[in-house]
Parts: structure tokens; sequence; C-alpha cells
């Protein structure tokens, strides 16, 4: 591991000189929806602008046979109905969040660049992953820690936003496994979507992992989770990268829940031995 400024070119360009990478997976930048409303400047140089920096030194000092492996997101879609879903590659954009924006305004620079001679490019478009060691600021960590402190005698309800939302949830070892396919295929598509083909609720997400805790739900509505906009469901239909590369999620849900959980028994676990 190397610690450095990505922003700065030198650091970079010395970076990869020095490692000779034959392939990059960048996924470094904003990751959190709807925290980018309260920063979308901050969004846009941490996703774009960098993005483009890294794109650009690898061009640079790999050539276009280094493969780099731009990470882009679901969000890009807004479907205007159920018509439209499952969501494919050739699906229309359309971005309703600071974050989504910058996802999408980052494909089409580093696109523009690649076909004036950049390095290898392919976009990928993960749904919602989730799994052990997501951030804590993220739904579902968040949901299971309250529902192990409830566990444990907290006599809070769990606080939500909105929780009619629908989204497409993947094991995020799962995803992974798809970003490792696609270094290694021999001739890859240039944009590939990585989901499950399923959504779920988040109402029953919450429902679930109170289940696998073995308790009773306890529940109550915070205004102040609820965001701005919020795409009412999101499905993603993974069939090219199905197809041409064999991937399909493996993970149950439940085992990916309960991990979740497990993780923060332990984080608890851990805080109650400080």
């Amino acid at each position: 591991m190397y610690q450095l400024d990505l922003m700065d070119r030198d650091s970079l360009d010395d970076l990869l000189a020095m490692e000779k990478p034959g392939a990059i997976i960048h996924l470094a930048g904003w990751s959190h929806v709807g925290q980018s409303w309260n920063h979308p400047g901050d969004v846009y140089t941490a996703n774009t602008v960098l993005s483009v920096k890294i794109y650009e030194a690898t061009s640079r000092i790999l050539g276009e046979k280094a493969r780099f492996i731009q990470i882009s997101s679901g969000d890009v879609y807004t479907p205007e109905g159920a018509g439209e879903l499952p969501l494919n590659e050739d699906s229309p954009t359309r971005p309703e969040s600071p974050y989504a924006a910058s996802k999408l305004a980052t494909e089409q620079v580093l696109g523009l660049l690649h076909r004036r001679g950049g390095a290898g490019l392919v976009i990928v478009r993960p749904f919602n992953h989730i799994g052990p060691g997501q951030g804590k600021g993220f739904a579902l960590p968040s949901f299971a820690r309250q529902v192990v402190a409830i566990g444990n005698g907290d006599n809070k309800p769990l606080r939500h936003g909105n929780l009619s939302t629908r989204r497409d949830f993947t094991d995020v070892r799962d995803i992974v496994r798809a970003y490792r396919l696609i270094v290694e295929a021999a001739d890859p598509s240039p944009l590939y979507i990585a989901a499950s083909g399923r959504s779920i609720s988040m109402e029953d997400m919450v429902r679930r992992l109170f289940a696998l805790a073995g308790q009773e739900p306890r529940m109550e509505a915070d205004p102040g989770l609820f965001r701005p906009i919020d795409t009412p469901e999101l499905r993603g239909d993974a069939s090219r990268l199905y197809k041409e590369l064999g991937w399909k999620p493996e993970i149950p849900l439940d085992r990916t829940l309960r991990d979740i959980l497990d993780e923060a028994r332990r984080q608890q676990a851990a805080l109650k031995g400080t």
C-alpha cells in the first residue's frame, strides 16, 4: 500500500512508472448519495476531477494497452416507471443527485479521452452492494447497529428515513468478483451493469434484520433522514456480464445480512470493552 495525494501529477506518475500495473480498478471517491446534496462541489472534485487525473496518468505512463476499470453507479439511472425496469446498459440515464451526476459526468469525460487514444476503458455500473466492512454512515450498517443496540436493552426505536424505496442489493464480495472477471477478460465490453436483478424494499430489509436477530421490529421515522429526491425503485439487468463473463451473484441475501449483524455485534462488544 502507498500513501500519496492522488491529485498530484508527479506522485501519480512515479507510482505508475514504478508498479507498471496491467490494470487499475478505480473506486476512490465520494460514495454517499444522501450527503452529496450538502457538498456538491466536493463530490465533483472527488469523483470526476480525481478520476480524470488518474485516467490521464494511466494513459500517459502505461499507454493504450493498460486497462482502466472505472466504477460508476446504478444511480445514474432514474426510471420513469416500472415499464423501464430492469435497467440495462442501453437504458436512458437520468441522474437525480449530485453523486449520480458526478458519476455520469466522469463516464462521459473518460469516454472522450479514451476515444482520443487513452488507456483501455471499461465502465461498470454496480447497483447497491452491501456487506461487512461498509462505512457506518450507510443505511444497512446503521440499521444493524440499532437492531443490535435494541437487542441489548436500548429502549430507543430504530430511526429511519424513507423505507418505501426498493433497491437492487448484491453482496459486495460478489461485486468484487465481477471486477476481477472484467480485469481478467481477454476482450471485455466497454460497459457492464453488476446487479442481482431483484429489488427489495428498505422496510423489508429492516424487518429481515430484526427477524435474523430474533427480535420484534421497533421503528420510528426520522424526517431528518429523508433525502430531497429518492427514486422509488432501481433494479438492474446484468445479463451482459453473465453472458460474456459467466458472472452472477452467489451469496444469499440473508447471509449478507447476518454478516452485517455479526459485524455490528463485534463493534458494540469492542466499544464495551474499551
